[in-house]
């Protein structure tokens, strides 16, 4: 993806990994055949050999005159991601591929122009394991915060609904993601507990989004003659832009995501704001547009 910029904000995308993982275990109440009538446009999104959705981890830099933040920070590297309990027993395919990882996320970010020591910000939309494990890497044996001087922006509600599943030995898997990526951000003191007031300063709002996670957000950037919209895990895969009732596994509370995957693509929908999400492969940023076919999603070059 190249850069995107809007106004003196810029935003850069840096990743960590792409996997295939499939579809009918993403989205097990859907007849694939609904891919097939879409070829004009999910060939990036979606592998019709091994019938996966192509799944992009990365994270997105946003800059801006005043300072520099990280959103989403991925899966991370050293983590434990193989568990006993039920979160891993249902995720087995894909979470095994994240235990003791060892991938060139940090490599990637300072190519991308990014020193760790600089950031100023940590941004996690919601606190799933791809989405908070670059928070902390493993140093003489112990995690520590990625970015040493940075201050991590937690959802409150997302914390909270992320400490009553860590207490219950039923998520263990959960307990694991708090214990390396969490809980020592919160023992460094840079932890800052924030709402969808948090002021970022002028062109950026956070858009509180839940159903996916309790407390997951969106983070709007405006400038004069440019719109966009970091989605995080409303949308994981394009095609729910044509079909945005359709909710994936991955989703906490299928009923309040769907609800809130709708009104996002409704205000989307030919609306020529630039689309960022957590999960898209490709070159990643396009635009929803609507046609005599229905809803697609168009990357941008």
């Amino acid at each position: 993806m190249r850069t995107q910029n809007f106004g003196d904000i810029s935003v850069t995308k840096i990743l960590d990994g792409t996997e295939n993982f499939k579809a009918t275990t993403a989205f097990p109440d859907v007849d694939l055949k609904y891919f097939h009538q879409h070829l004009d446009w999910i060939l990036p999104f979606y592998d019709f050999d091994s019938e996966s959705i192509i799944i992009s981890t990365h994270s997105y830099v946003i800059k801006t005159p005043e300072f520099t933040a990280i959103v989403d920070t991925c899966i991370g590297n050293n983590k434990n991601r193989i568990g006993s309990g039920p979160i891993f027993k249902a995720d087995k395919g894909v979470l095994s591929q994240w235990n003791n990882r060892n991938s060139s996320y940090l490599d990637n970010l300072i190519k991308g122009g990014v020193d760790p020591r600089e950031v100023d910000y940590v941004m996690c939309t919601h606190m799933h394991a791809d989405h908070v494990g670059w928070n902390t890497k493993l140093q003489n044996g112990r995690w520590v915060p990625t970015f040493p001087n940075a201050q991590y922006l937690f959802s409150q509600i997302e914390l909270d609904g992320m400490l009553e599943q860590t207490g219950n030995p039923f998520d263990e898997y959960l307990r694991l993601v708090y214990e390396d990526s969490v809980l020592p951000i919160i023992q460094s003191g840079q932890s800052i507990i924030i709402d969808s007031d948090f002021d970022l300063g002028k062109g950026i709002t956070i858009l509180p989004t839940p159903g996916h996670s309790p407390g997951h957000y969106c983070i709007e950037l405006r400038a004069h003659n440019a719109h966009g919209i970091l989605t995080g895990d409303v949308l994981h895969n394009p095609i729910q832009v044509n079909y945005p009732h359709w909710t994936t596994m991955f989703c906490e509370d299928k009923e309040k995501a769907n609800e809130t995957r709708i009104k996002l693509v409704d205000y989307l929908t030919d609306s020529d704001i630039i689309v960022l999400a957590a999960h898209f492969a490709g070159t990643t940023a396009g635009k929803v547009v609507a046609d005599a076919n229905g809803t697609k999603f168009n990357l941008l070059d």
